[in-house]
């Protein structure tokens, strides 16, 4: 179980989040829906260990795997998948290289002809799960769009054999139909290999259709949470009426593949 109990963090004389408490199940997947600057990275960025005191950045409150403290650096069983995918990849080397940095951390950086082989035949396994052309491995990222990044950013992650996913909108820079291939696998990842998700999101079909439970953040603080089906039925905070109200109003009334497939 991912657990937060009493965080709240602040730069300067600014509060970003408060007394936030969330408990997410090591086998389900959860979401974290807020606005723009609401917190949201914040909170994932506190969870990866990525906010520097050096930054001016101070927080008080637990982070709990399964009971016990997380480490202040990156813990290997849990895995980002972060936005930003061509931030995500070295521009130096192919694909198929930088795929191979779980593997080569592993191995302490040897890897034989033959480590090479499996793993090349283990990541080809899982660019036709994610819909990838094995062809693009031999590409750089700089050839790539950027859904083809995302993807791969997943695939990455998969790759280190995690516990835990934790994903900052992974559908946003992938169209509508690559949103719903991509939603698919990873329900399925998630049934039949027991791993569980927390994903950062702003789409509320995406969330609806992923999650098992979702929390809503306004404002650096937790205004609501439950099952989709029962806090999306009854909001009772003003901002997620917002938030149903602007995609009920959407452009032409479109709504997220993920949303649509429900």
């Amino acid at each position: 179980m991912f657990t937060l109990k009493n965080i709240s963090v602040k730069i300067g004389t600014r509060s970003l989040l408060k007394d936030i408490n969330l408990s997410a199940e090591s086998k389900q997947i959860t979401g974290l829906v807020g606005k723009s600057g609401s917190g949201k990275s914040t909170l994932f960025r506190l969870a990866l260990g990525l906010l520097d005191p050096a930054d001016g950045y101070e927080w008080a409150g637990s982070l709990l795997w399964n009971g016990e403290q997380l480490p202040a650096k990156q813990n290997p069983k849990v895995q980002p998948v972060f936005q930003d995918p061509f931030a995500s990849f070295s521009h130096l080397g192919t694909m198929f290289e930088l795929l191979l940095e779980p593997a080569r951390i592993k191995h302490q950086y040897f890897l034989s002809n033959q480590t090479k082989q499996n793993e090349w035949e283990k990541i080809g396994t899982f660019c036709e799960r994610l819909d990838l052309s094995k062809d693009l491995l031999k590409k750089t990222k700089q050839e790539l769009s950027g859904g083809q990044l995302q993807r791969f950013a997943i695939l990455r992650a998969l790759l280190t054999k995690p516990e835990y996913l934790l994903l900052d909108e992974p559908v946003t820079a992938l169209d509508v139909l690559v949103q719903k291939k991509i939603a698919e696998e990873l329900k399925q990842i998630n049934k039949t290999e027991n791993l569980g998700m927390f994903i950062v999101s702003h789409d509320l079909g995406f969330l609806s259709y992923m999650c098992d439970q979702i929390f809503v953040l306004d404002e650096g603080q937790i205004v609501e949470s439950g099952e989709p089906e029962k806090v999306l039925a009854h909001p009772k905070s003003q901002l997620l009426k917002s938030l149903l109200a602007a995609r009920d109003h959407s452009f032409g009334g479109v709504v997220s593949s993920s949303e649509s497939s429900n």
